[in-house]
């Protein structure tokens, strides 16, 4: 069995040898170096909007009345406030939710999803509605 004594000095040895490896320095840049372009090429150019004014108007008119039923959960409770995030909207709107008999008043925030994805609801809506914080279910959404 070895020492505690000759343990270190063989600890040391192994340690001093480190020092002794070096890192080398690898020229990337030569490789990474863009040429440019040669006179007289043209650069993509992105494409005109092809949309009539008319669809474009229509497209930013929020909806109003029934948007539908939509799953939900608890979203953030760090995030105060009277909020839904829900994919059955495209714009931020003022809206109201129901739950049986209950209705809240609530500001509807889009979120990415197809219409039949789940919503966020915050805490202080769903304790409002009285929807049990840790089941998902049912609401109807209504945009005023």
């Amino acid at each position: 069995m070895f020492s505690k004594t000759a343990l270190g000095l063989v600890f040391c040895v192994c340690l001093s040898a480190c020092a002794k490896i070096q890192p080398q320095a690898m020229d990337v840049a030569g490789d990474a170096a863009i040429a440019p372009l040669p006179a007289g090429t043209v650069r993509p150019v992105a494409r005109p909007e092809t949309a009539t004014s008319a669809h474009t108007t229509g497209s930013l008119t929020a909806a109003r009345g029934d948007l539908g039923a939509t799953i939900v959960s608890l979203g953030s409770p760090t995030e105060s406030g009277m909020w839904l995030k829900t994919p059955l909207v495209r714009t931020q709107t003022t809206g109201h939710v129901t739950f049986g008999a209950a209705s809240q008043k609530v500001k509807l925030i889009p979120i990415e999803g197809a219409a039949s994805a789940g919503s966020r609801m915050s805490l202080a809506a769903m304790q409002a509605l009285g929807v049990p914080l840790t089941e998902l279910v049912e609401i109807r959404v209504f945009a005023d």
